[in-house]
């Protein structure tokens, strides 16, 4: 059951300075905000290249004695020796050890870990070509299928980003036509730079310090939940803008630290900050600088928290306000140039997770958040450490700065890969939220595009847990787009019935978790579908429009009119979209590319050199070849707007286009009208 509740007479809202982004390298770590819980981060690197360091000296002298390097968050000691051997490092092109999720050849890792797991299914299993033909047929099909497309990708994507200037031409069309953002963000700037985004966010900060409401009780008793719109699509452009980091820095960090080892500038026994340490942590701010930027004018600070077993790619950090007593912890997901990643998302084969949450899950997902013995028995990586020792920090520093004992508000979120990961860790701190301790409390998880992550046991357990006690109102929000395939898979039943009668072993044998939040497309009636996930319970969801109001309602005129952008301007809004839940045509914010018309948008990202970098950037040979064709030019301007970004995108799948923020931010947006159109029906009943 789902119900709309009705909100209170919005205030006019404020209209904001323009959005002012400059920042110069000599900004204190207080004004950024970042310092001080970027220490976990920091220190992760620095191990990472005294490991490195250490590695080296292993191979040359086996006798050299352990080093000890800290006491972790349980008070075990860390040495340096005990995590040199298993540790999986590969080469980079300058001969220095680097970190790696998976071993120094990930694709041979990934293929032969894939065959020995298909291997092992039907050795235990062999009755399954009887009892269960259609999950063996998957097996032999899907998984030498994966390893044999994965293997094109990655020659095909090298071969483009390194010897076809790839890197560059993507640097250069990101920087010239994207507003200097990612390719995840490069096609709808605004929705990260835009006025309205900014008034979106500062509107919800509020309800997001509040303590959580009492488990509220419908007619009959129903349990009832709220789903907030404004929380929604601010956790949705958080994690938009999470994916802005600078990988490339992030590891120009560890390659300066890591050097300096290997030349023994630095001394490990002195306590005093060397210029190496310094220079190190500069990069690493540089490299969040763009989050940092962005998220200042929506009164948010950021610091990353944990490289997650990789260095640049999927990353953890957190969120917070100076003002209003919450954190958000968000993960970047898969970045498309980022071969790594991909393998990450590949690793589909179920691994036991009794030891951190429950049932089996998703191998990939859960080796990139929780120590495991998939990279070796002695490698003590701990992602997972990182993030709650982080939070905690924070969640202290908060409550001394604002002279209160009470607990700090956590909340989760991601898109994508990130919303995966974001699902292991809520489902963690819904089976121990003693890890937390009384400093925080686990509030909701907001989850965007997120694919199924455990089995029928996880699924069930993970329900248990949300009813553990009956008033626990923590709740995993599955926002999901309709025509969204990353939704889809891992293939699954997702069916109590079933999961009652297939083996633990099937290949089908995924289910989604938490409420799902069904975006609808544009012809349907109603924009939302909300439906409890196969094995959760059921119970009467509210939805409310939240903090934020995107339109400015005079309650004082007849049958509650609603002031359109033309009789009450704005700079962020435009006003030629209509939509199929509306009636009311030239009130809708135009969202095809962001909040604003994208080429009527002032550049505000700026680079490490505060000058425009499109200046010093050259085109590929081969993108300077097509572009000087007549028909590329004539096809151009014809079928798009003259900006290549856009040319791509509307060459997308609309199963892959559904997956990039800004669409489910449209969504979402497009829920938000027909709550209002519902409420006004509601009071004209009422008058």
């Amino acid at each position: 059951m789902t119900t709309i509740a009705a909100s209170q007479p919005p205030s006019p809202q404020p209209k904001h300075r323009q959005i002012e982004t400059k920042v110069t390298e000599h900004d204190s770590d207080s004004e950024t905000g970042g310092a001080l819980s970027a220490v976990q981060h920091i220190r992760e690197l620095k191990r990472l290249a005294r490991l490195a360091h250490r590695r080296a000296q292993v191979i040359e002298s086996p006798s050299t004695t352990k080093t000890h390097i800290y006491t972790n968050l349980f008070g075990t000691p860390e040495t340096e020796e005990s995590e040199v051997s298993n540790t999986s490092w590969r080469m980079n092109a300058d001969g220095l050890a680097e970190p790696s999720r998976s071993k120094p050849r990930p694709y041979l890792s990934y293929m032969l870990n894939t065959y020995r797991n298909l291997f092992l299914t039907f050795y235990f299993n062999w009755t399954m070509i009887f009892t269960a033909p259609i999950s063996s047929l998957a097996f032999v099909i899907v998984y030498p299928t994966a390893v044999v497309l994965l293997f094109i990708f990655e020659i095909g994507l090298k071969v483009f980003m390194d010897y076809l200037g790839g890197s560059a031409f993507v640097h250069y069309i990101g920087s010239k036509y994207g507003e200097g953002l990612g390719a995840i963000n490069w096609g709808a700037p605004n929705l990260l730079l835009s006025e309205q985004t900014a008034e979106l966010v500062k509107s919800t900060l509020p309800s997001l310090g509040k303590p959580e409401p009492p488990n509220k009780a419908g007619g009959g008793g129903v349990r009832s939940r709220t789903f907030d719109l404004s929380i929604a699509q601010t956790f949705t452009v958080i994690s938009s803008v999470i994916y802005e980091r600078d990988a490339d820095k992030v590891k120009s960090a560890y390659e300066v630290y890591a050097n300096a080892m290997k030349s023994s500038i630095v001394d490990l026994e002195d306590q005093v900050e060397s210029p190496v340490e310094r220079k190190m942590k500069c990069l690493l701010w540089q490299s969040e600088r763009r989050i940092r930027t962005i998220v200042a004018n929506w009164g948010l600070h950021f610091a990353g928290v944990s490289e997650l077993k990789s260095l640049g790619g999927p990353f953890c950090g957190i969120f917070w306000s100076e003002e209003h007593p919450f954190i958000v912890v968000a993960f970047k997901g898969t970045t498309p140039t980022n071969y790594e990643e991909f393998l990450v998302d590949a690793t589909f084969q179920r691994t036991d997770a009794r030891s951190y949450l429950f049932g089996s899950v998703h191998e990939g997902f859960y080796e990139s958040v929780f120590p495991t013995a998939g990279f070796g028995s002695d490698d003590t990586r701990d992602p997972y450490g990182a993030i709650l020792s982080a939070v905690q920090e924070k969640a202290q520093q908060m409550q001394a700065r604002m002279g209160t004992s009470e607990p700090i508000q956590v909340w989760i979120t991601g898109h994508s890969l990130g919303a995966a990961m974001s699902s292991l860790l809520f489902a963690r701190w819904l089976k121990c939220p003693e890890d937390l301790t009384s400093r925080c409390v686990l509030r909701d998880a907001y989850v965007i595009g997120t694919p199924a992550v455990g089995d029928n046991d996880f699924a069930s357990y993970f329900s248990s847990f949300s009813n553990h006690p009956v008033s626990r109102t923590s709740t995993l929000w599955r926002i999901i787009n309709k025509h969204d395939i990353i939704c889809r898979i891992p293939p699954g039943y997702d069916s109590q019935t079933i999961g009652n009668y297939m083996k633990s072993t099937d290949f089908f044998n995924y289910s989604h978790i938490g409420h799902a939040i069904q975006l609808n497309s544009r012809w349907h009636r109603k924009p939302l579908r909300v439906y409890p996930s196969g094995y959760q319970a059921t119970m009467q969801v509210e939805i409310t429009l939240g903090g934020f109001d995107s339109r400015c309602v005079d309650y004082n005129l007849p049958d509650g009119q609603i002031i359109t952008a033309a009789e009450n301007p704005s700079p962020s809004t435009s006003t030629d979209i209509d939509t199929n839940t509306n009636t009311h045509t030239n009130i809708k914010p135009k969202l095809t590319s962001g909040f604003v018309d994208p080429r009527k948008a002032l550049v505000f990202m700026q680079h490490d050199d505060q000058i425009n970098p499109v200046k010093f950037l050259a085109l590929p040979r081969f993108a300077m070849y097509i572009s000087k064709k007549a028909w590329f030019r004539t096809m151009a301007n014809k079928f798009t707007d003259g900006n290549p970004i856009h040319s791509l995108e509307s060459i997308y799948p609309f199963f892959f286009k559904d997956h990039i923020p800004v669409h489910y931010f449209e969504g979402l947006e497009r829920a938000r009208s027909f709550c209002y159109d519902m409420e006004k029906k509601d009071r004209q009943i009422k008058l």
